[in-house]
């Protein structure tokens, strides 16, 4: 039952300027809306992926028996994997509870109240969400029209409070990767550049820009193991950190940051690297044949990505997106929609498994003979 607060009780004011960050709907929330019984879903609205961890992470989860005992507080093992995986000193590594919880601590300890970031929408909501909640600002340096970092404008809005510039590569709706020019002629600012690699090993350039950060004081390159390692359901993050950053971070971090399972799971992916690197081969290839099928349609405009997913323009002059999206969830597929200025009229799709693609092919393929049967009307 509601009750009002206490009087002497304040929630912090920046909570009331914040929006709440909206992640794809739930597969449990999207059946019980349409009931539509979860075995018969289609996820494709958050960029998980289709294939799950290697079976060697499953069978080292359940052989492992000391669930009884907190995990190595300083991670050793698991930075010494991901040292060698990523060429960067373990000593520059920082893992956490998923990639988000990195952003999050990193923004509190940077930014105060009137300090700002920059970022280069459309990309990444949470980063708006996280900045409100210090009570700082965003300032925006939109991209250009095919997407691609805009240096100049980033440049122009720098202001003595700028503390962070903030590049998502590939970009998170838009799906395309940042040049490195790019990057090194925005660490000639100064600030630091955070550069958010959650995608990178779906791209051109898997190795990112991880071997740029020893050699630069200014430089943060964060990653995940819940896209290409199917471990989003383990929350495992990772972040490549100049040493005089590291050390904050870890005096900031909770003791016992990533669980026991996270650590076992991270490590054991490690060592099966064919295999998920693989999986993360098979959703390239399919991404190629989702693109084809989606620019068939007269009513979509697909965008090249180098994610495991792509933006789509939905024409609303032929089909509206409540057309789109009424058809699509009939046949239990979950999409990602938006409600944003840049992307109004845009959707995102993740790259699933070929029989997905079929039966979003098989939605859309209605669409069409609906558009046609509009325009034999007239």
């Amino acid at each position: 039952m509601y009750t009002d607060p206490p009087n002497l009780v304040c929630a912090r004011p920046e909570l009331d300027q914040m929006a709440e960050y909206i992640p794809g709907e739930s597969l449990e929330a999207f059946s019980a809306r349409t009931a539509i019984p979860i075995h018969a879903l289609i996820k494709l609205n958050s960029n998980e992926s289709p294939y799950g961890p290697a079976p060697q992470v499953l069978r080292a989860l359940g052989d492992h028996g000391n669930y009884n005992n907190y995990p190595d507080t300083d991670s050793n093992a698991l930075r010494q994997s991901l040292a060698a995986y990523t060429g960067v000193d373990d000593r520059l590594i920082v893992v956490s509870h998923g990639s988000n919880e990195l952003i999050n601590l990193l923004w509190h300890i940077f930014l105060s109240p009137g300090d700002n970031i920059i970022c280069c929408p459309p990309t990444f909501s949470l980063y708006t969400t996280v900045t409100a909640f210090c009570g700082a600002h965003v300032l925006e340096a939109p991209r250009t029209e095919d997407y691609e970092v805009d240096v100049e404008r980033i440049l122009k809005a720098l202001t003595p409070q700028t503390k962070l510039i903030v590049l998502c590569s590939p970009n998170n709706p838009t799906g395309n990767p940042v040049a490195e020019e790019d990057v090194l002629a925005l660490l000639e600012t100064g600030r630091i550049v955070v550069v958010d690699e959650a995608y990178v090993e779906f791209s051109d350039n898997p190795g990112g820009f991880a071997h740029l950060v020893p050699e630069h004081q200014n430089l943060i390159v964060l990653r995940t193991f819940s896209k290409w390692a199917g471990l989003a359901g383990l929350r495992i993050g990772y972040g490549l950190f100049p040493a005089w950053i590291v050390a904050y971070m870890r005096r900031a971090q909770c003791p016992f940051e990533v669980n026991v399972a996270g650590h076992i799971a991270a490590i054991e992916t490690l060592k099966q690297l064919d295999y998920t690197l693989a999986k993360v081969q098979q959703i390239v290839q399919e991404r190629e044949r989702l693109f084809t099928m989606l620019a068939s349609h007269p009513f979509l405009k697909p965008f090249p990505s180098q994610g495991n997913y792509i933006l789509t323009h939905v024409n609303h002059q032929d089909v509206s997106m409540s057309q789109v999206r009424a058809q699509v969830e009939a046949h239990g597929i979950l999409l990602r929609y938006f409600n944003t200025p840049y992307l109004r009229d845009f959707v995102r799709i993740t790259v699933g498994l070929p029989e997905h693609t079929d039966k979003l092919a098989q939605a859309l393929a209605k669409l069409t003979g609906t558009r046609s049967m509009m325009g034999m009307s007239h």
